[in-house]
């Protein structure tokens, strides 16, 4: 495994001074390579493992951020799973009550149950008519996958889905590496990862992620904090690694600054 970029050596370096940090990653595209099948996917042996061991450093709180619904999460995430884990971009949350935080998943109103519906009625058409869609199913949120079509497919299927859902007011959408969603909540890893900084009551965030739900996160890290992105392409982070192989040595890394 090739060292790390020096700026990002050094960077890490900086993080790991500080005596109470929040370590948190995505999962899709992070902590597991990107699969065609959801389902599939898989952290990465090392990346897990490292993952906990960091878990285990005093001083150190980890956490998975993902776009995956908590259910969906534990299917692909073989026990030990991290405790912190924060699903749905951030409508889904969960915190060992030692930690001190509450968190309450609000029940969805009226409107918002109706909005649910018409989303889901709606991408469910878009689908039915493209080959290799499919559509997930979220607490608060229905969304299009199109990893599997072939790109003109794709591109039909995300353009038809914009213009299906451009009259619903309420609606938030998310787009990402070939699915858009549509959520009646307006959280983002932004927000979670703010709420994390407060919960927790750390000094230094870092934050690793690779798609373009992953940029709110970036964009509330502050000089303290260290944002890397996975995989090319324009960021607000400040740093980046080509792919989910080069996880596990940067957490082996942080970890043996730690100690």
């Amino acid at each position: 495994m090739p060292d790390l970029d020096p700026a990002l050596q050094a960077a890490l370096a900086e993080f790991a001074a500080h005596q109470r940090v929040l370590v948190a990653l995505d999962f899709d595209g992070t902590m597991s390579p990107l699969v065609d099948r959801p389902q599939e996917a898989r952290p990465l042996e090392e990346s897990a493992a490292a993952f906990e061991q960091l878990a285990s450093s005093p001083g150190v709180y980890t956490a998975v951020v993902s776009g995956r619904n908590l259910q969906s999460l534990s299917e692909v995430y073989p026990e030990p799973r991290p405790e912190i884990r924060i699903g749905s971009h951030g409508a889904e949350r969960l915190v060992p009550p030692q930690l001190g935080a509450i968190w309450h998943d609000e029940p969805l109103t009226a409107r918002q149950s109706e909005l649910l519906g018409q989303i889901t009625q709606r991408l469910e058409r878009v689908a039915a008519m493209h080959a290799n869609a499919s559509v997930e199913y979220k607490p608060s949120a229905t969304v299009l996958h199109v990893r599997q079509a072939t790109p003109e497919v794709a591109a039909k299927a995300l353009a038809q889905a914009r213009q299906a859902l451009r009259d619903l007011d309420g609606i938030k959408l998310l787009e990402g590496k070939a699915v858009l969603e549509a959520t009646v909540h307006h959280g983002d890893k932004g927000q979670s990862l703010q709420w994390l900084r407060e919960v927790l009551d750390v000094q230094a965030v870092l934050f690793v992620g690779d798609d373009v739900t992953d940029e709110n996160g970036f964009k509330v890290l502050g000089a303290a904090d260290l944002g890397i992105k996975v995989g090319p392409g324009p960021t607000a982070a400040a740093h980046n690694i080509l792919s989910p192989s080069e996880l596990p040595h940067l957490l082996k890394s942080l970890i043996s600054m730690r100690h």
